[in-house]
């Protein structure tokens, strides 16, 4: 016993202790069995990144809500991500959808609301001919004094484009008197004309005898391209002289 108790050390003995906690702890360990480790032996935050295997958190295992904004990586809802009709006008931030987000020809007919295009939502010069659609440009579309000269066809003024009244003696430019005087023999009948030249417009005409006496008269009167005539006839025993006017409106 002597002999023992010499060969006894402190390092012995530590050495010794060392040993056995490693074989029993090993054995207590290895004395766990299948789902013997629950939540209430795990210590809190004893769970860390590295003990989660890859692909181990499965859909089941996330708690409704639980996947905030600050969650998702950046880029990671792309368009497989998100279900139809997902995205509601709610869900779009005031001036998030920019140009550069629409595709090309995305944006048709039905995709807007009626009345959706407001002024400010066309760029100026954007409305062409081809977009105005034929007789909807009403008098009310039309600013004041917007149809000047230049704007009107040639020949579209017509009669029936001018209010009863509306031609004043103002909008009439010269109007120059072209007269032919002719002598109608007795008891004969004449045609006798009066005609515009010069680039002149015929607007009206008329005649005078040079005396009133029974046996004179005008069978008929005419305008013809841009000249006025009459068919005298003189009934009575002596030559007498018939004046035709032309009324020419200067171009």
């Amino acid at each position: 016993m002597k002999h023992i108790r010499k060969r006894i050390t402190y390092a012995n003995v530590m050495s010794s202790l060392a040993v056995f906690l490693v074989i029993g702890g090993g054995a207590a360990f290895a004395a766990l069995g299948k789902n013997t480790v629950g939540t209430k032996q795990l210590k809190k935050n004893a769970v860390t990144t590295a003990k989660i295997k890859g692909q181990a958190v499965a859909s089941g295992k996330i708690k409704d809500g639980a996947v905030v904004n600050g969650k998702l990586g950046e880029g990671a809802v792309t368009t497989d991500k998100i279900t139809d009709s997902a995205i509601t006008t709610g869900k779009i931030t005031d001036s998030a959808i920019t140009t550069g987000k629409i595709a090309d020809q995305a944006v048709s007919t039905e995709k807007v609301a009626d009345k959706g295009v407001t002024n400010g939502k066309i760029a100026d010069d954007a409305v062409t001919t081809d977009k105005i659609a034929a007789g909807n440009v009403g008098t009310g579309d039309l600013a004041d004094l917007a149809v000047t000269n230049g704007k009107l066809g040639t020949g579209s003024v017509t009669s029936a484009k001018l209010g009863s009244g509306s031609v004043t003696s103002s909008k009439l430019g010269s109007i120059t008197l072209v007269e032919n005087k002719e002598e109608v023999g007795a008891n004969s009948q004449k045609l006798i004309g009066a005609g515009c030249t010069g680039g002149r417009v015929l607007i009206d005409g008329g005649y005078i005898w040079s005396a009133q006496t029974a046996g004179l008269y005008i069978q008929d009167q005419f305008h013809f391209i841009n000249a006025y005539f009459v068919r005298a006839t003189n009934a009575t025993g002596t030559n007498r002289e018939v004046t035709v006017i032309a009324y020419c409106l200067e171009a």
